[in-house]
């Protein structure tokens, strides 16, 4: 998706240790040794009875439930060893399978998992998705204890968390870290990985307070229930208590087809846009009216230009989803596969309308418009 010009993010630094760039070309997605697709499923949290005393977060809790499940990935590359987390989401054919971060197994050359109960084995990579950075590891083993997915979109600001992983590689192994989702739906661009500038984006992250290191890279960040509802990926250098983590919900999307040996989709849009606040704050006299992005230009014969969207259209709505109070286009669309068509409710010259876009698959070097 061309998200069009975003504003220059502070230098970032990917919490993952790998030596190697992150934009290496990722390995052919293998198929599920069962032959068959191997669903993670997700878990939503039980409605609170009315009056309900809501229960106080307990990191001993999360941890126990969540724990055994996360492993120390030891990855080997042409440039020397480095260390990453990660955890189990599903079995399929006698393996289990590892959600972590792409940049963590980039330019492996092997990998090995230890598990909290000692195990260790020697892992393949069965596939990454350099764009949002997530990558599996098929692990020889059926029976290894899985971690359960939560609903990202549930998550709200102020909601405790716990970061679990290897902030220090071995020395860390299995340390837990708490803290709150500062923000949701941030937009991340130019990020870095140790020395290298990658230039990967992330059009959708939460941001937490839950200190992310080197080391915690591609661990998960758990809700009050042990639940994984996001992948710790980077760690602000420039500030304090300022990490970031891939929604759950688009880790398990990619996770799916990596482990069923699909490339991933990317949903694509072709529109370069600002949000309305940035736009008033460089046409301070604009005629502008309504909420959400302010479209700045169509790549021709994109998605975005066969179902009718125009320049300094205002897109309000997507999929009856509004983009206000923090929700993003890459939000809303990264929870979609290319070839859904998507409703975007569109503010133009005062008047409202529906579009209905079909989306594209995200080429390897997007037109610009």
């Amino acid at each position: 998706m061309h998200l069009g010009s975003l504003a220059a993010a502070a230098a970032l630094l990917l919490a993952g240790c790998s030596l190697s760039p992150a934009r290496s070309a990722p390995p052919t997605p293998r198929p599920s040794p069962s032959g068959s697709e191997a669903e993670i499923p997700v878990a939503t949290p039980t409605p609170a009875r009315a009056g309900a005393t809501p229960t106080p977060f307990d990191a001993v809790h999360v941890y126990e439930v969540l724990a055994p499940a996360v492993g120390l990935i030891i990855v080997s590359t042409r440039q020397g060893t480095s260390e990453g987390s990660g955890f189990v989401v599903t079995h399929a054919g006698g393996n289990s399978y590892m959600v972590t971060n792409n940049h963590v197994v980039a330019g492996a050359t092997s990998a090995e998992v230890l598990l909290p109960d000692g195990r260790h084995y020697t892992a393949q990579v069965q596939g990454t998705d350099p764009l949002e950075d997530i990558a599996v590891l098929r692990v020889p083993d059926g029976g290894l204890p899985l971690a359960e997915f939560g609903d990202s979109t549930k998550v709200k600001p102020g909601q405790p968390v716990a970061a679990i992983g290897s902030p220090e590689g071995a020395t860390g192994f299995g340390s837990v870290t708490v803290g709150v989702i500062s923000a949701v739906h941030r937009t991340l661009s130019n990020l870095r990985s140790g020395r290298s500038q990658t230039g990967e984006n992330l059009p959708d992250v939460i941001q937490t307070d839950a200190p992310i290191n080197p080391g915690n890279s591609g661990g998960p960040l758990a809700d009050a229930d042990g639940r994984v509802i996001g992948i710790n990926t980077a760690g602000e250098t420039a500030a304090n208590s300022i990490g970031f983590a891939i929604p759950s919900l688009i880790a398990k999307r990619i996770a799916e087809d990596l482990i069923a040996g699909r490339k991933p989709g990317h949903p694509y849009v072709g529109v370069s846009y600002q949000d309305i606040a940035a736009y008033l704050a460089g046409h301070a006299s604009s005629s502008i009216q309504g909420y959400g992005i302010v479209v700045s230009c169509v790549v021709p014969g994109s998605p975005a230009d066969r179902a009718g969207i125009k320049g300094k259209d205002v897109v309000e709505k997507i999929d009856a989803i509004d983009l206000n109070n923090g929700e993003t286009l890459g939000g809303v669309l990264q929870l979609h596969k290319p070839g859904d068509t998507v409703p975007f409710v569109v503010l133009r010259a005062g008047s409202q309308t529906t579009l209905n876009v079909t989306l594209g698959d995200r080429p390897a070097s997007p037109a610009s418009c």
